[in-house]
């Protein structure tokens, strides 16, 4: 599979398969980073959804700034959204940000 991150730069993902940790640079505390964002799996956050003009839907934690996740219906972002959280959670942890709690309003959100 390539992959394209521009017209001018490809590269060939099989070739990073099992050697991208040393690009990485992974922290020192991993494990305990990785237990610490995994305690937010349950953690409801709002979500807003976003349709796009090819069909497509965004969805978005507003508490985590930057954490979106596209899908080709809202329940597909949806879905890839709960993955992203933990990600974002880790990346945060891992800077020594505090973790936003999650807003008063639980309403989902669509917006256009």
């Amino acid at each position: 599979m390539t992959v394209i991150i521009n017209k001018s730069f490809k590269f060939n993902k099989e070739a990073f398969e099992g050697e991208l940790d040393r690009f990485l640079d992974i922290p020192d505390n991993h494990e305990e980073l990785v237990r610490k964002s995994d305690s937010y799996r349950h953690v409801k956050y709002p979500v807003t959804f976003t349709p796009l003009p090819d069909g497509d839907w965004v969805a978005e934690h507003p508490d985590l700034p930057g954490c979106k996740a596209h899908g080709r219906t809202p329940e597909e972002a949806a879905a890839k959204l709960e993955e992203i959280k933990l990600s974002w959670i880790y990346a945060a942890l891992a800077e020594g940000y505090r973790i936003p709690e999650p807003g008063q309003n639980m309403r989902v959100a669509i917006t256009s």
